[in-house]
């Protein structure tokens, strides 16, 4: 058996010196051209295309110490077409992701300050599909235009983390899970309603079997204090996606004045009895 422990001593690498800073220069070398020749580019369309997303860019360079930059990036539904922007952002810097890499799988890391906070994204194919996950850290929702293609305007800041897997041809397969907390979150119902409070809110949702869970969804502190669960079964377009919810709303007393008018339209007082929410994303129905 041979004996290792002599190359594992100071004294055999002071002795070989030179052979070692060779070593370490090649590889170096080898990293500088694994980081210059990665296909970026490819790698992020191929886990975006799964999830019907693409991505474009003005301009792309090297990023210290590792990765490359890109400028101006847009990501859009390849859904529906002239929707509104997913994201963009004026700068992304992307690296490759290490351990998919190893996998033989090219995988790819993007960062990028956006929305007056982080979004950091790592994301794989997976056979037909893709593997995604996204880190947001005090993103502005009041900044992120996507929402008022469903008549409603957001305020607050979201923190946040998601986990997707993604198979278009077989979506009883996608799975996933995501916890939030929005600070200070408002909706707005269109431009002439009072914007509706609901102070801190925090969630639990799990995607399996081509349904949404939705744990839990609880908000305190503002106008009205919400406490609700239930269901999303998801449709080939989001917009005819069912609805199957429930919850309750506590108004404060200051509420139940200022927005006397809003709660006039419920089905009954808000209070202990919940309200039920069925109907799909595009036209709701509140029993």
């Amino acid at each position: 058996m041979v004996d290792l422990r002599e190359y594992l001593s100071v004294e055999y690498w002071r002795a070989h010196s030179l052979e070692l800073a060779y070593g370490v220069a090649g590889f170096v070398l080898f990293l500088a051209f694994l980081f210059a020749t990665f296909p970026y580019t490819d790698a992020l369309e191929g886990a975006l295309a799964p999830a019907g997303l693409r991505f474009t860019s003005s301009d792309q360079g090297f990023a210290l110490p590792v990765g490359a930059k890109l400028s101006n990036v847009r990501i859009v539904s390849t859904v529906q077409p002239g929707a509104p922007a997913v994201f963009e952002s004026s700068v992304v810097k992307l690296r490759p992701a290490w351990g998919w890499l190893l996998l033989l799988r090219p995988g790819v890391s993007a960062h990028a300050d956006a929305y007056g906070g982080t979004l950091s994204l790592a994301a794989h194919k997976s056979g037909n599909g893709a593997v995604l996950s996204l880190d947001a850290d005090s993103v502005n929702l009041a900044m992120i235009h996507v929402f008022r293609s469903l008549g409603a305007t957001l305020g607050g800041q979201l923190t946040g983390y998601t986990s997707l897997a993604i198979y278009p041809g077989s979506p009883t397969d996608d799975s996933g899970t995501m916890r939030f907390t929005a600070t200070g979150f408002t909706v707005r119902l269109g431009e002439t309603m009072p914007p509706l409070r609901l102070g801190n809110v925090e969630g639990k949702l799990k995607l399996d079997n081509g349904v949404i869970q939705v744990d839990q969804v609880k908000g305190s502190g503002g106008d009205v204090a919400i406490d609700g669960h239930g269901t999303i079964k998801l449709a080939q377009d989001w917009h005819d996606s069912q609805l199957a919810l429930s919850f309750s709303l506590t108004p404060s007393t200051e509420a139940r004045q200022r927005l006397a008018f809003l709660l006039n339209f419920l089905p009954h007082p808000p209070g202990p009895a919940p309200y039920r929410l069925n109907g799909t994303i595009a036209s709701p129905v509140l029993t």
